[in-house]
């Protein structure tokens, strides 16, 4: 599959998907808003992971270097060219501010000792810093000498090392804020890290997803795909066993400690129509992309690491939304859920086939240009 397919079934299934869902959204925030802003935060949240993902990735490579870089540059520069997007998307959860934090009201944010960090003046002006630090983060990524061609300049590997430093601690903190301080009883001090994990799973799940489908015929695939497939599967893997790790460790500290501040939490999420989530997330995030990936032939087989992919696609998906939704309904799932979550990923196909028909028309780096830039 060509760049210019890609790009083609994005638009088609972009179009369809923001009018469908988007359609359904806007019917939702009009007859159930407490139903919509819930699921909006859950559907922003998913597709935010896209370029900060991408933007991650790039910056790895940056200071490690590999060969996977030249078959994901593209896909990969596409995705973090949408963090605008992300900036429109933000407004309705401005808008609903007051139904979806607590700590918004009168009466329940005086009993909060952390006051003073959540309080709406504060949380607009981290929120406005994450996104000014993201945007301003991909457009150096993107638009510095040689990133068309690939090349990382040696004498700006420390600005990269920098910004993916930050990048880490945004995250961080914007999972805090937008995600865990719906219920601002409740704290971990590892929640940051799961949920950094999940989105970088989401990311390169993506990824991955986008080049198996535009493999090459096995009798025209070269050593070269198959290396770069298998190198960034070891990735994925690396960072779903950590995942596993810290959601693990979460429960585990949580469920010895038994402490009633803590420990709801985890009740919410262990009853009623929610109970069952945890054990297909067991095995849609973990058991089988683990059992597929760890054995070394299936990394280079694409239509393998296309179904792991979708399957991890799927599976991160419902762990956002069931990170979210317990703090706001017992019933389980609202039609709104998919509806917001097709509207946005929508919208974001379309940013994303737009940038990466921009870049593909970019001319690349002639060997004289990449030969000044490596070597100053």
């Amino acid at each position: 599959m060509t760049i210019e397919r890609i790009c083609a079934h994005s638009v088609r299934i972009g179009v369809i998907a923001v009018l469908a869902g988007g359609g359904a959204s806007l019917w939702g925030a009009l007859v159930d808003p407490r139903a919509f802003f819930p699921a909006w935060v859950a559907a922003f949240y998913f597709w935010l992971a896209m370029p900060l993902g991408a933007l991650a990735l790039l910056f790895i490579w940056d200071l490690t270097g590999g060969r996977w870089e030249p078959l994901a540059r593209l896909p990969l520069g596409a995705m973090a060219a949408t963090f605008p997007l992300f900036v429109l998307l933000f407004l309705p959860i401005l808008a609903g501010l007051a139904v979806l934090y607590p700590w918004t009201r009168s009466h329940i944010a005086p009993s909060l000792p952390n006051h003073w960090y959540l309080n709406p003046t504060f949380f607009y002006v981290r929120a406005g810093l994450y996104f000014s630090l993201w945007n301003g983060a991909a457009a150096w990524r993107l638009r510095r000498p040689g990133a068309r061609a690939g090349i990382a300049p040696r004498r700006e590997q420390w600005v990269s090392g920098i910004c993916l430093m930050l990048l880490g601690y945004t995250v961080t903190f914007a999972s805090i804020d937008w995600i865990m301080s719906t219920e601002p009883h409740w704290f971990s001090s590892i929640y940051g890290m799961n949920v950094g994990a999940s989105q970088f799973i989401i990311s390169l799940s993506f990824l991955l997803l986008m080049l198996s489908l535009g493999a090459p015929r096995p009798a025209a695939r070269g050593t070269e795909f198959s290396g770069a497939l298998a190198t960034l599967c070891t990735i994925l893997l690396a960072v779903v066993i950590f995942w596993a790790y810290t959601a693990f460790c979460q429960w585990l500290i949580i469920w010895e400690e038994n402490l009633h501040t803590e420990i709801h939490w985890f009740i919410l999420r262990w009853r009623g129509a929610w109970s069952s989530v945890i054990y297909a997330l067991c095995g849609a995030c973990f058991a089988v992309p683990f059992g597929c990936l760890v054995w070394t032939p299936a990394k280079r087989k694409p239509l393998l690491v296309g179904a792991v992919a979708l399957l991890l696609l799927v599976g991160h998906m419902v762990f956002v939304w069931w990170l979210l939704l317990p703090g706001f309904r017992d019933i389980g799932f609202s039609w709104l859920d998919p509806a917001v979550m097709l509207g946005i990923g929508g919208a974001w196909l379309l940013a994303f086939a737009a940038a990466l028909r921009l870049m593909r028309a970019q001319p690349v780096a002639s060997e004289r240009q990449a030969e000044h830039l490596l070597h100053g």
